[in-house]
């Protein structure tokens, strides 16, 4: 027996439809009594696909983006309390000092206190 022309071949035995990726798959498919699928059983099978409705984007965003999603506000400057470990990295930065920012945030913002009261 010659190889398989397609993988997969399909065989179909009334509604059954089984996928055949070796030749030996093939012969026992045949030997129960199953045949090839032919090209215009094959056509019938796929299903139309459905146009999508086009989503509007605009620039700089992702069509998932929320319009109502709430984002945290950004502190004031000057409040260290309130800025976020990334905005006190920027802050001492902007003060001339390197900090780590691998350190825990409540060392930090002691660090960015220490700056700002020098």
């Amino acid at each position: 027996m010659a190889h398989l022309s397609k993988l997969p071949t399909w065989f179909v035995k009334g509604k059954e439809r089984r996928a055949a990726y070796f030749t030996v798959q093939a012969r026992e498919f045949r030997e129960m009594g199953f045949e090839e699928e032919s090209g215009e059983k094959k056509a019938e099978a796929r299903k139309p696909i459905k146009k999508q409705p086009e989503i509007l984007v605009e620039a700089g965003t992702t069509a998932y983006d929320s319009t109502d999603a709430t984002q945290e506000p950004l502190a004031e400057d000057g409040d260290l309390d309130a800025m976020t470990k990334a905005e006190l990295l920027n802050w001492a930065a902007s003060q001339g000092q390197d900090l780590k920012s691998f350190l825990p945030k409540s060392e930090i913002l002691s660090l960015c206190k220490e700056i700002e009261c020098d």
